[in-house]
């Protein structure tokens, strides 16, 4: 590591420490709470006082901090049974493709079957989509009925890929037929 390197590294790693230091704010607790009461004046009573007053700041902190905790496992188990109510194909083409592409992506698409198919198939060797085996066919289905292309597309797909075949079967007949016949 070069000497350059090292002051990075030392420079980082107290930037780091001061901002994970515990602050007396964070905690619910101004730092004059904070603060352990000196002698100045005080007696025995208001000592007492003032450290029952710094005891409850710091378990009515503990209670709003479990409140919220509370209330992020109420809204997280909301979403979970929320989630939980809808389709599987529609979940697990959010929880496949929504890591990359925005929700409103798939309505500016409209593909047949084939169409789909090929591109979950595009996305998962290209660009490394995480599928289990089977689940292209799965998100492919889903995808093809929510943003189907119109049926004179759909249908020109179809005889395209129908066609495909017989148009190779068609052209090697013919490249063997005129080498058989040529003089």
């Amino acid at each position: 590591m070069t000497r350059r390197g090292a002051i990075r590294a030392v420079c980082l790693g107290l930037a780091l420490l001061l901002c994970l230091a515990p602050h007396p704010v964070i905690a619910g607790m101004s730092y004059d709470q904070l603060v352990e009461p000196t002698d100045d004046g005080m007696t025995e009573e208001e000592r007492e006082a003032r450290r029952e007053a710094i005891e409850r700041d710091r378990q009515a902190a503990e209670e709003r901090r479990r409140a919220q905790e509370d209330q992020a496992r109420v809204e997280r188990e909301a979403q979970e049974a929320d989630d939980a109510s809808r389709p599987y194909p529609e979940r697990l083409t959010e929880q496949r493709c929504m890591t990359c592409h925005a929700a409103n992506d798939f309505d500016k698409e409209q593909r047949s079957w084939p169409g789909w198919a090929f591109t979950v198939w595009r996305m998962e060797l290209a660009y490394g989509a995480d599928l289990e085996a089977g689940e292209w066919r799965v998100i492919s289905d889903h995808l093809a009925e929510e943003h189907a292309a119109p049926p004179v597309r759909a249908a020109a797909v179809w005889a395209a890929l129908g066609m495909g075949p017989m148009v190779t079967v068609a052209l090697i007949w013919f490249i063997r037929h005129r080498r058989r016949n040529a003089p």
